[in-house]
């Protein structure tokens, strides 16, 4: 018998070990009970792009830009006066220069800064839309350029206002996170001039698609990991749910306004006393009363009939009036 296989017999045999029917030779008892529980996935993992955001501060951040498409959006359908749509479409954490290399040149690339957090962010737009926009507030009906090409100065300034827009939505919606100012810091069109962080530095990446009637285009939001890592635990579900209960700044603004056209009952008690209903019968003009606060006392001052405040009396001009000195207080019990 030859000992040499035809290259049918290998095809063969190798068919029927890969299907199972026929015994590799290879037993290993220590083996089997690890080999029979575990049908695992293996995650390849690239230590030149680690994971530095975990996937519930990745969650948190979807959540909060989740509601910065829907503000903006609102925002540019006022400012465009037509019909605008904002989805997010992903939240990626990538190298910077994977980024950088995802832009097209030229582009409409603005960095600005945040603070109190050092360092610069990106905001990006894609040519399309910005020419889409540019044509819409110029009093066409949206319609793309034949060519991509750099913006005009007077160009750039009608999207410089459409960006800082955009920062103030950011800057509305980032207050559940902490107060911040975001500021333009400098435009460019050529990508590989644009440097804010390190090329293997990750970053987080926030893909947002603008439609409107006529075409529609990309926009992008690009925050360096080193940037974020002073609030990156602000990040967490935990203390995003805890800021979202706390009042923003708009929030208290909007309260401020509605209370303060509110009127209000002020009074002030010069004092108490206790009597009976036969010497308040027989009270005559010039007769005195003893209160139980002295001349040279504490006042109480009422908001709506509520102890509030003390204070002490004078005169402001010709005019009676009371100088708040503290917060009323009975019995050791703060009122407030």
């Amino acid at each position: 018998m030859s000992d040499i296989l035809s290259q049918e017999e290998v095809d063969a045999l190798l068919s029927a070990v890969s299907s199972g029917g026929v015994e590799t030779g290879k037993k290993d008892v220590k083996a089997q009970p690890e080999v029979a529980g575990a049908e695992r996935s293996v995650v390849l993992y690239d230590f030149r792009r680690p994971d530095r955001v975990s996937k519930d501060q990745m969650r948190t951040l979807q959540n909060l830009h989740e509601g910065y498409a829907r503000l903006f959006s609102t925002s540019l359908t006022s400012y465009l006066r037509t019909l605008v749509e904002i989805e997010l479409i992903s939240v990626d954490q990538l190298t910077y220069s994977e980024f950088i290399m995802s832009i097209s040149n030229p582009s409409c690339i603005y960095t600005f800064q945040m603070e109190p957090l050092e360092g610069n962010a990106i905001l990006e737009i894609n040519p399309s839309l910005v020419f889409f926009m540019i044509d819409r507030l110029f009093g066409g009906q949206g319609k793309p350029s034949e060519q991509n090409r750099e913006l005009t100065n007077i160009e750039r300034n009608v999207v410089n206002r459409i960006t800082e827009r955009a920062l103030v939505d950011l800057k509305e919606i980032w207050e559940h996170i902490g107060i911040f100012n975001p500021r333009i810091e400098s435009y460019e069109t050529n990508p590989q001039f644009v440097q804010v962080a390190p090329p293997g530095e990750t970053v987080i990446l926030i893909s947002l698609e603008v439609r409107m009637p006529n075409g529609s285009g990309l926009m992008s939001l690009c925050f360096p990991y080193i940037m974020l890592e002073s609030i990156i635990s602000k990040l967490s579900g935990e203390s995003w749910i805890a800021a979202m209960a706390q009042p923003t700044e708009e929030n208290k603004r909007l309260m401020s306004s509605e209370i303060q056209p509110l009127a209000i009952k002020v009074q002030v008690l010069l004092g108490r006393t206790t009597i009976t209903v036969r010497d308040l019968l027989q009270l005559h003009i010039g007769d005195i009363l003893c209160l139980d606060i002295p001349a040279k006392g504490d006042l109480v001052i009422q908001i709506e009939e509520k102890d509030k405040f003390s204070g002490r009396p004078g005169l402001v001009g010709r005019h009676k009036a009371v100088q708040i000195k503290d917060i009323y207080r009975r019995e050791g019990i703060k009122h407030e």
